[in-house]
């Protein structure tokens, strides 16, 4: 009977206990619905980084890009440079700049942003980081104080705050590995807190940030190389931002209420690269009927579905120098194109290809990444002038491969235009610069590039800048099209957006917020 009783009362027990925990479990329940979701924003690109350290090719983009990392200045918009991890830089002297660190600024780990932790930040950068070095390597840096870095240049007047507003020059903790979730230091809005290379991104806001804290708390930041895919997740609403929109996709934005396409132009322009050392593109009136045969009004429709803007010199998509957009070119002219080809012994056969000394007038363009239609626009404009013109598109690696073996008449690419004027064009045209591509070796051009380097006055700077990009266009070892369209997907629930030519790194905010609906 005792042991009857005992039984009767552990069910009893035991089915209190399970009441009550259901009773709990339905509270938690509902409490954990009552309370607000925390928002979470969910940005798509083509690719994300494939490393977590700072000096890795192209990482620091993708770190700036999405809040996770700063340089010492920012570009504004407008063109403007900023101080963002620095609180304020002065020219001293012609060759001295001395620049003022934030007292309160912390990496994640806690650790100061001093004088000491930024040099060697931007040391190992250089000494790593193949793409740092244009803008670090005329830069000496020593520490006047803890929080006062001076700098020196190796010419007068650099625009040291410009050089240091580049994502390569990333400030991170150099002490620091950065070869995991747990171990990487930087300074941003936004920490990493989960990683997978080439496919996502995890980040929450950081509790060491010197800045305003941004109202969404969490990230994600993931990879969708195929474009199709890219624009179907901002159509259905999985991500609030997603990059490089192809503009062959546009049409399907068409009236769509729920999400807004960005497509500010950006500093960079689609220019064809010449082989200087092929035949046919030695003589500088076939470059330059090339260029004076194309309608950049039609190639701007067909191939950037009207989202840029024509331009017939390199620099003129920088917006500081977009007074030159019609320099030298200044309208479609298949006419004085024809006649600079028969000047240069071009004649037109019976079937409308033209022939020198028995050589038909050939010019093979290598394309890649969205440029197809382009390099099909410009095949058909061409051809209207007698030229056999072939388009070979395919993976970047084979105009890499191909500039290596000298196979190559011409390529398409779209290089940064805003910067340093002598850096930019040093790079681009003179002998041995890293993207003189065609071999273009121009004693004039030359000569103004060596004044732009002694140059002290800003005007003067300016000046010669233009008459350099005038000079170039002239002698047409490159040909300027238009700057080549970033088109960004953005929900119409995702406010504080803001549009910036240079979008790739101007992604996230800290006024971002969604709406709760």
């Amino acid at each position: 009977m005792k042991k009857l009783l005992s039984i009767i009362v552990l069910s009893a027990l035991i089915t209190v206990m399970g009441c009550n925990d259901n009773k709990a479990a339905t509270a938690t329940s509902t409490n954990e619905a009552n309370q607000p979701k925390k928002q979470e924003l969910v940005v798509a690109g083509q690719e994300i980084a494939a490393s977590l350290d700072p000096v890795k090719p192209l990482t620091s983009s993708y770190l700036r890009n999405i809040g996770a990392g700063e340089a010492l200045f920012k570009v504004t918009a407008n063109g403007g440079v900023e101080p963002s991890l620095a609180e304020s830089a002065a020219e001293i002297d012609p060759t001295t700049w001395e620049i003022k660190l934030r007292p309160k600024a912390r990496f994640w780990s806690g650790k100061a942003i001093d004088a000491s932790a930024v040099i060697a930040s931007l040391e190992r950068s250089r000494s790593l980081d193949l793409q740092a070095k244009p803008f670090l390597d005329e830069l000496i840096f020593t520490k006047t104080d803890d929080y006062t870095i001076r700098v020196k240049t190796k010419r007068s007047h650099l625009q040291v705050p410009l050089n240091l507003s580049y994502y390569q020059t990333i400030i991170h903790n150099a002490d620091a590995k950065h070869d995991a979730v747990d171990t990487m230091d930087l300074s941003g809005m936004y920490k990493v807190v989960e990683f997978i290379p080439k496919q996502k991104m995890v980040l929450e806001t950081s509790g060491n940030y010197w800045g305003k804290s941004p109202i969404i708390p969490k990230i994600v930041y993931e990879e969708i190389s195929d474009e199709q895919t890219r624009v179907l997740s901002a159509l259905s609403g999985h991500s609030q931002v997603v990059l490089n929109i192809p503009t062959t996709s546009m049409s399907q934005f068409k009236g769509n209420k729920e999400v807004k396409l960005s497509a500010t132009p950006a500093a960079n322009t689609q220019t064809i690269y010449l082989n200087l050392s092929k035949p046919q593109l030695k003589d500088v009136r076939v470059r330059q009927a090339l260029s004076w045969a194309l309608d950049r009004n039609e190639l701007v429709v067909l191939a950037a579905e009207g989202q840029s803007i024509p331009i017939t010199t390199w620099l003129s998509s920088n917006p500081a120098f977009e007074k030159a957009r019609d320099t030298v070119y200044t309208k479609f002219d298949p006419d004085k194109a024809a006649q600079l080809l028969e000047e240069a012994g071009w004649k037109k056969g019976p079937d409308g290809i033209r022939t020198k000394d028995g050589n038909l007038l050939t010019l093979r363009l290598m394309t890649w990444g969205g440029d197809k239609a382009l390099g099909e626009a410009l095949q058909n404009q061409w051809t209207r002038i007698g030229v056999k013109a072939e388009v070979q598109h395919g993976d970047y690696s084979l105009i890499q491969t191909a500039r290596k073996s000298g196979d190559w008449d011409a390529s398409i690419e779209a290089w940064n235009t805003f910067g340093d004027e002598l850096t930019l064009l040093t790079g681009q045209y003179a002998p041995g610069g890293s993207a003189n591509f065609g071999g273009y070796n121009d004693e004039e051009t030359n000569t103004w590039l060596a004044q732009l380097g002694e140059a002290s006055d800003t005007a003067a700077r300016h000046e010669l800048a233009l008459k350099i990009n005038e000079r170039v266009a002239q002698q047409a070892p490159v040909i300027s099209l238009f700057p080549r369209p970033q088109i960004t997907a953005v929900r119409q629930t995702l406010y504080g957006f803001e549009d910036h030519f240079r979008q790739f790194e101007n992604v996230v905010n800290a006024n971002l917020s969604l709406n709760s609906k």
